[in-house]
């Protein structure tokens, strides 16, 4: 029995979903590591690329997701000693951190290095 779906057909590709949230998330990370050099705590930008490499490439990735997970957290908790982060930021931060749990439990999938055990 299939689900009431308007494309039901499109749900065969459901392991290309966390690819592309892969693929977006790794990317903001790379880019976000790129703009940290300018900030306090250089080092988190090391994280940021690093984390976001992994991503992108789908190597480690739910260690990835674990650690950028939790430098976005820090990230927001250390810019509200310096300046408060704007409602788009914190909106974009709140997004990427979702996509980075539902990563830690879905995994790499599509064009990942991972292989499950």
């Amino acid at each position: 029995m299939h689900p009431l779906s308007v494309f039901p057909n499109l749900l065969t590709y459901s392991f290309i979903a966390p690819c592309i949230l892969r693929l977006a998330v790794g990317a903001f990370l790379v880019f976000t590591g790129l703009q940290r050099f300018k900030k306090p705590y250089k080092w988190m930008s090391v994280i940021y690329i690093v984390s976001g490499i992994f991503l992108f490439i789908g190597l480690y990735t739910q260690i990835a997701a674990l650690f950028g997970f939790f430098i976005i957290g820090f990230d927001d908790w250390a810019n509200k000693k310096v300046a408060p982060l704007t409602r788009d930021a914190v909106l974009l931060h709140t997004l990427s951190a979702i996509v980075l749990i539902s990563l830690l439990f879905t995994g790499p999938g599509f064009f990942g290095l991972d292989l499950p055990l």
